[in-house]
């Protein structure tokens, strides 16, 4: 098992996967006819309430066996895309939004999870339901942060196919609200599909909701940093310097991988005026020689440049006669302790912000020898430990 170091959080987090407390008890209300609004929808979002001709739940049939079924597996990586895909059509106070919030807490993604309660709590009209839901907000917001476990959710290409395809035949009828909600749909099971903002852009435009294709194609460059269709979005909100912002990445040691918002970054730091939406972004750092994980976030504002920087440093082990272990004061918890381990004689340590020295303590396997000192460590420094 690795040693992940967050810096938020200040915590050694193990990846594992968390437990999930609630049931999964609402039934989504009923639904007689052609459709006004997703169920329970607080009229927030246009796909929420925009009407369609056609039952939401019917133009989201398709998904459900497959859906139940990757459930039923444990296979988040593929069940999380279409329960998503489900609330766009069902809306979040439907029981599939209960079951969504179950599968990111699964899968370990707390944020994400918390996210898709609260919008069952604001949405959902059941009483018990919005306890429930927010207990199990409380309860996850005490856990460490999950984003330790590197999670990326599968391409569903075949089901958002078949979404955009019926998504194609509601629009050339008119039926403009339909269209909304399987292209959304199919979004979320594919959002690397291409030509599909071209057509999500178009339907959003015969709504007359240009503001509204403008905070989806923000959504999307939130999501989907390196996204198939981000330059694309890129391009098409270039003319507006007060939409975007920027974001520089660096690290003071090198990165076997570079991880943005549960998207591998192409290529290799530093980084620099990465052109993205407005909102938080989630970084990782990950070198498996020196068994490091380290964890940022940075927040992009429009028309502004924020900066995510990795600084990290090496601990060298080299107690000899007798052989010795390390441990040393996590950077952003003073008080706790991270054992290095005897793995790899080389560990990679995050560097306190502040530059604060970290305690250390040294001791040889047969516990006959201890030593305490504090250290200083700078950002890309290679500092060997000995008696």
């Amino acid at each position: 098992m690795k040693r992940t170091t967050d810096r938020r959080a200040g915590t050694l987090v193990s990846v594992g996967v968390a437990t999930c407390a609630f049931a999964l008890t609402v039934a989504a209300p009923a639904r007689a006819g052609g459709e006004q609004a997703a169920p329970g929808s607080p009229g927030g979002e246009l796909v929420d309430a925009v009407k369609t001709t056609r039952s939401r739940a019917e133009m989201s049939a398709f998904l459900v066996k497959p859906a139940e079924a990757a459930a039923a597996k444990r296979d988040w990586p593929h069940a999380i895309p279409m329960y998503e895909a489900l609330v766009v059509a069902r809306g979040p106070a439907s029981a599939e939004a209960r079951k969504l919030a179950t599968l990111w807490t699964l899968a370990g993604q707390r944020d994400d999870a918390i996210r898709v309660l609260e919008a069952f709590a604001a949405a959902t009209e059941d009483p018990t339901a919005l306890r429930e839901s927010q207990a199990e907000v409380a309860r996850l917001e005490k856990t460490a942060d999950p984003f330790a476990n590197r999670f990326e959710l599968a391409e569903l290409g075949a089901e958002a196919t078949h979404a955009f395809k019926d998504g194609r035949v509601a629009f050339r009828a008119k039926h403009y609200g339909d269209a909304l909600v399987l292209y959304t749909m199919g979004y979320r099971l594919a959002p690397d599909l291409p030509g599909f903002l071209r057509e999500l852009g178009a339907t959003y435009d015969k709504l007359g909701a240009r503001d509204k294709k403008l905070d989806f194609y923000r959504e999307y460059l939130l999501r989907r940093p390196f996204g198939k269709n981000a330059d694309e979005v890129r391009r098409d909100l270039a003319g507006d310097k007060s939409v975007l912002g920027s974001l520089s990445i660096a690290s003071s040691l090198p990165c076997d991988q570079v991880w943005v918002n549960r998207q591998k970054m192409p290529g290799k730091l530093p980084k620099k005026g990465l052109k993205l939406a407005p909102g938080s972004y989630k970084g990782l750092c990950f070198n498996g020689k020196y068994e490091i994980a380290l964890f940022q976030v940075a927040n992009v504002a429009a028309g502004q440049t924020a900066e995510m920087k990795f600084d990290w440093a090496i601990i060298v082990n080299e107690l000899k006669d007798p052989y010795g272990r390390i441990s040393i004061e996590n950077p952003e918890s003073p008080g706790m302790m991270l054992d290095l381990g005897i793995t790899s004689p080389e560990i990679g340590v995050a560097v306190p912000a502040d530059g604060h020295a970290l305690r250390m303590v040294l001791k040889d396997d047969g516990g006959t020898k201890r030593v305490e000192r504090f250290i200083k460590l700078a950002p890309g420094q290679r500092q060997v430990v000995k008696w």
